[in-house]
């Protein structure tokens, strides 16, 4: 094998190193700032010595400017080693669905903003770190002195032990109105459930569906909703229904972003990691662009709540 040097490059969490494992096994010397530690221009003298003696090198980190990438370029340059570019295709959205995906694996939950920070971990971030890598982001081009560049599609991969089914219903416009004209409950007792619910419920439960339900519930943020009356708003409605829906909900302002308020898919990876759920048997019903668009991202069917429940 002739000697060389690839450079994977991609948002955080877009599945770098996962690809990088390929070359690994065939005795590529792995550089990664996470796991070497340090920083990216540490890395620039490890790969030196190792093109000096010889070996071939897979690099993966974010690297989303050609400035960034430029010192690796030079040193293959200068000894006369080819470097080739894997651009990872991964969406913004799907690097943020393996972001949860690895947060769920390690903590349980997923971390809100506060948590994060506290954090001591290079591979857990805000959603907003996956948000701004993606602005920020320049393409990669044989003009930088790359051999080649390709792209690599991202391709998510179901988990073949997971094979539960759920029906997956917002609240606030779907399963519930109130008698106040408000947008939310504030209290328990403006309440209303909408027509035929609890019949189509019951037919998808009788069917062997789990049912879930998630909401976005920013009042809370905004210091006109407290948690606790929020939490007793939804056990009030699960009365109503007759039916105990298993409920997540995101208290956050949408600004800045986090990875729970739909159409953010948090959510829905921690629903699809705690239930072995697989996605593509599991139906998302709402009345929001935001709903079908968080429907889209974990991979669920979707249906427009008025057509769902016959209205």
């Amino acid at each position: 094998m002739s000697q060389e040097v690839v450079i994977i490059i991609g948002l955080a969490a877009s599945g770098k190193s996962s690809l990088s494992q390929k070359y690994r096994d065939q005795n590529y010397v792995w550089l990664n700032r996470d796991n070497e530690g340090g920083t990216v221009a540490s890395l620039v003298p490890k790969l030196e010595a190792n093109l000096l003696l010889g070996h071939s090198v897979v690099l993966d980190n974010t690297l989303i400017t050609a400035e960034s990438r430029k010192q690796f370029i030079d040193i293959c340059k200068a000894k006369k080693v080819p470097i080739k570019c894997i651009r990872m295709g991964t969406s913004k959205e799907d690097a943020q669905y393996n972001a949860c995906t690895r947060m769920i694996k390690k903590y349980g939950k997923i971390l809100s903003k506060e948590e994060l920070k506290k954090v001591k971990s290079p591979n857990m971030f805000t959603a907003s770190v996956i948000f701004a890598m993606a602005k920020k982001f320049e393409e990669p081009g044989l003009d930088e002195g790359f051999v080649s560049v390709v792209s690599f599609p991202f391709i998510r991969l179901l988990d073949p032990s997971y094979p539960n089914r759920a029906l997956i219903c917002d609240f606030d416009g779907t399963l519930r109105r109130t008698g106040s004209g408000d947008k939310y409950p504030r209290s328990p007792n403006d309440v209303v459930i909408l027509r035929g619910r609890t019949r189509k419920l019951k037919q998808f439960a009788d069917e062997g569906y789990k049912l879930l339900g998630v909401s976005n519930q920013s009042g809370i943020a905004k210091g006109v909703l407290t948690k606790a009356d929020c939490i007793a708003c939804f056990k009030r409605t699960n009365k109503l229904l007759g039916h105990d829906i298993e409920y997540h909900f995101c208290p956050h302002s949408p600004v800045p972003p986090c990875y729970c308020r739909k159409p953010q898919v948090g959510l829905a990876v921690l629903l699809i990691e705690r239930h072995k759920l697989n996605p593509s048997q599991c139906l998302m019903v709402g009345d929001m662009t935001s709903d079908k668009t968080f429907a889209r991202r974990a991979g669920f069917q979707y249906e427009d709540a008025n057509e769902f429940f016959g209205e």
